[in-house]
């Protein structure tokens, strides 16, 4: 993983969510710590809505907050709210921040899209309660508002990217192979012409045979024709 292009995309998307946020509710959200924190994705609190995103390389962008703060951020909040309250609300600040996400992605993905191509993002999700995440670097960088701390997050996992390269190396491996192949049948068939004029001993004629025979069976086993040219 490339923990520069993470960290930019981070900065980026935080930036994007104060944004956001100032525009949307008129709350300013400044950053707690100035560097971005690079480790495994864990949302930091007990709330999270993120957006997934596939293509050349797949991940997610997240917002992660308390409850409470989800609340307080739309005046939703009151002391002494309980668990059926604070139920009773999520649609409310729920919706508010699919929207924002919704909004924040728009601006941050076509940075990402000039790095690495087209990219598919899905329907922004909320998770209450803990996500039992795989481990993926993610950046983190913390915004702290009056209603209470918000986490912004950037999950990239570049596993798929890997694979198509591991497969382009494999095919151009493979072509070569096939190249030497095919020059070393050349080189066989040159040598059997020349046994004829009897130019070569006998072990060395049988042993060119055996091996071009051999490789000649071997590719009308697996249906390569190239050998029978």
């Amino acid at each position: 993983m490339d923990d520069a292009r993470l960290i930019s995309h981070t900065l980026r998307f935080t930036s994007a969510v104060r944004d956001c946020f100032r525009d949307m509710l008129g709350v300013e959200m400044p950053p707690v710590a100035p560097g971005v924190e690079i480790r495994d994705f864990s949302p930091s609190y007990s709330m999270v809505a993120m957006i997934h995103f596939t293509g050349a390389i797949q991940g997610d962008f997240a917002i992660s907050l308390d409850e409470t703060t989800a609340a307080r951020l739309i005046g939703a909040w009151s002391e002494g709210m309980d668990a059926v309250a604070m139920r009773e609300v999520r649609p409310d600040f729920g919706g508010m921040l699919k929207e924002l996400l919704n909004t924040a992605v728009g601006q941050s993905l076509p940075a990402l899209e000039e790095e690495v191509g087209r990219l598919a993002y899905h329907p922004p999700l909320i998770v209450y309660g803990e996500l039992d995440a795989p481990a993926i670097p993610s950046g983190n960088l913390t915004l702290e508002a009056d209603a209470g701390p918000l986490a912004c997050c950037v999950v990239l996992d570049e596993a798929g990217s890997d694979a198509e390269r591991m497969l382009k190396q494999a095919v151009a491996d493979l072509r070569r192979a096939r190249e030497e192949v095919e020059s070393c049948t050349r080189v066989l068939d040159d040598l059997l012409q020349q046994s004829r004029t009897g130019r070569l001993p006998e072990a060395v004629r049988l042993e060119a045979e055996r091996v071009l025979l051999e490789v000649r069976v071997h590719a009308g086993a697996t249906g390569d024709s190239f050998l029978f040219d």
